[in-house]
């Protein structure tokens, strides 16, 4: 019919689905569902259940490479957005709920990590993208038309960004981005309520550049529980950070045949790291990072590398290699959690299941839902009885 704005998009293939070989994830915050994009370009919704079970919704269609990242790109519950980015520089905002592409655009430079920023002006609420990848800068992006705005840029060694993080602050009006670049030079900017009102302006030029000596950056957390610490994982170790004047308070190295991947805090004084083959570990960090204890900062200056803080708890997928013919085919597609408990005097064991881990809040993914199965949290309950 003339005027008829609907559109009805149809699939069609054949004897076979496309493949899905999974570049991407993101996990939106109500646990409901998971969005994973893969190396041919689709993008594919998956509702999951309270007891962690996972079906496919729907399959999306829109970019013509390998998917880079995602990020959820509102911060109301009735209108879930999310922004992909592809290898290519296409960028999508997609409606969760329908599956529809409310907006696209391509830019010449590739992204590797997209963060959501939320701020108000007046009585309005606005959202921002920033984005980091093959540029030397960040760019700050409209959340609803996808156009960027302004670049958070560097005056002082200039290079690819590997991670970034946004530190937002419950006293003043001014927010922090800081980031590390693949050189392993630390960045910080700041930004205000004049900086966000900002649009096709001059770029905002760091507040600090300090060499942290971090290569490679995997991921960077902010310590909310006490907003006096910064954690740093690389591939090969992870370190805590002073967050006033980001001075190395631990340093943590990674076995050799280990690669850390990312890392969060869940308590003031403990972390959790996770690796790229799913195994996860909770540290207890030392008084000499905790803000709390007379210790705090005593070690400054006098790190050492390979101080290892006490494990407590580790999450670690089984081999294949250790089972059976027989029951490796029985358990084909159930993949079992060997859960491993270490009890020092003065921890409860107990709060720290994977389950409880995975609803506390939205991790990187430390550990894979389909993992949990019925048989891996009853093989928990009886580790930790």
């Amino acid at each position: 019919m003339s005027g008829n704005n609907l559109v009805l998009p149809i699939v069609l293939w054949g004897r076979t689905a496309p493949t899905h070989c999974i570049s991407s994830l993101l996990v939106m915050d109500d646990f409901n569902t998971i969005i994973t994009g893969c190396h041919d370009g689709q993008i594919c919704l998956w509702d999951m259940t309270p007891e962690l079970q996972i079906c496919p919704r729907a399959m999306l269609f829109g970019h013509t490479a390998s998917i880079t990242c995602l990020s959820k790109a509102s911060a109301s519950s009735d209108k879930q957005y999310i922004v992909s980015a592809s290898e290519s520089g296409e960028m999508c905002l997609w409606d969760v709920n329908d599956g529809r592409c409310i907006e696209f655009t391509k830019l010449a430079c590739a992204h590797t990590g997209i963060q959501f920023y939320q701020f108000t002006i007046g009585t309005q609420k606005e959202g921002r993208l920033l984005c980091n990848g093959h540029y030397p800068e960040i760019l700050v992006v409209d959340a609803t038309s996808l156009e960027v705005l302004y670049s958070l840029v560097s005056k002082i060694s200039p290079d690819w960004i590997s991670s970034m993080n946004i530190i937002r602050s419950h006293r003043t009006q001014e927010d922090t981005v800081v980031a590390v670049s693949v050189t392993g030079i630390l960045k910080v900017w700041m930004i205000t309520a004049e900086v966000s009102k900002m649009q096709d302006l001059d770029p905002v030029f760091e507040e600090e550049s300090k060499p942290i000596y971090c290569p490679g950056c995997q991921s960077i957390s902010f310590c909310s529980f006490t907003q006096s610490s910064l954690l740093v994982v690389c591939s090969k170790y992870w370190r805590v950070f002073d967050a006033g004047d980001y001075s190395l308070l631990c340093s943590v190295p990674s076995d050799s045949d280990q690669s850390w991947t990312g890392g969060e805090f869940i308590a003031a004084d403990k972390v959790i790291i996770w690796t790229e083959d799913g195994c996860s570990y909770i540290y207890k960090l030392p008084a000499s990072c905790q803000s709390a204890s007379e210790h705090f900062r005593s070690d400054v200056g006098k790190t050492k590398e390979g101080s290892i803080p006490p494990l407590i708890y580790s999450v670690v997928v089984c081999s294949d290699k250790q089972k059976d013919g027989g029951e490796q085919e029985q358990e084909e597609e159930e993949q079992e959690v060997e859960v491993i408990c270490l009890r020092p005097s003065g921890f409860d064991s107990e709060l720290y299941t994977p389950k409880q881990l995975y609803r506390h809040r939205p991790l990187e993914a430390p550990v894979s839902p389909e993992t949990l199965s019925v048989s891996s949290r009853q093989h928990e309950e009886e580790l930790i009885g």
